[in-house]
C-alpha cells in the first residue's frame, strides 16, 4: 500500500474534522514543511509575506493550530510567549538552554532502551514520550565566566 503524502494526510484530517480545504491552508502547510529548523509562527508570517498573499495573521495562527492537531508539527516550548514548533520527523529529544533559548536535538539508543525497560518493569505500555532537558548551553556557560 502506498504511503500517504503529507498533503494527503492533511487533507484527510481536514475532511475528517469537517474543515474546509483552502489554498491558504495548503500554502501555509507548504511553508511549514519547508522549515529546516525549529520555527515560530512569526517566521512563517515573515517568509510568506502575508500582506502580499492576502493571508491574515489570524489565518496563519489558526492554520498552524490545525496542522499541529493533524499531527504534522509538534510544539516544543514557548520562549518569551512565542511558541516554538518543529515538523514531525524521526523521534528525538531536546536539551533547551534557559539562558539563550537554544534547542539541541539528540537521540540516544541506550536512553530509549532504558525508558522501555522501566516501562516494562512497571507493566506500562508507552504510546509516546517527550524528553526536554533544561539547562545552560556551552556558549552561555562560557559567557557567564
Amino acid at each position: 500500500m502506498k504511503k500517504k503524502t503529507v498533503h494527503e494526510q492533511f487533507i484527510a484530517y481536514l475532511r475528517s474534522e469537517g474543515k474546509s480545504i483552502t489554498p491558504e491552508r495548503l500554502n501555509i502547510l507548504d511553508e511549514v514543511l519547508s522549515q529546516k529548523a525549529h520555527f515560530k509562527i512569526d517566521d512563517i508570517i515573515d517568509k510568506m509575506g502575508c500582506a502580499e498573499k492576502r493571508i491574515s495573521r489570524a489565518t496563519v495562527y489558526r492554520s498552524i493550530k490545525t496542522i499541529e492537531d493533524a499531527g504534522l508539527i509538534k510544539y516544543i516550548r514557548s520562549i518569551n510567549d512565542e511558541k516554538i514548533y518543529e515538523v514531525q520527523k524521526k523521534h528525538h529529544d531536546h536539551m533547551i538552554c534557559e539562558s539563550c533559548g537554544k534547542i539541541i536535538e539528540f537521540h540516544d539508543k541506550d536512553l530509549e532502551t532504558l525508558q522501555d525497560s522501566i516501562c516494562e518493569s512497571h507493566g506500562f505500555t508507552p504510546q509516546r514520550h517527550t524528553m526536554k532537558i533544561f539547562g545552560i548551553c556551552e556558549k552561555c556557560k562560557k559567557n557567564m565566566m
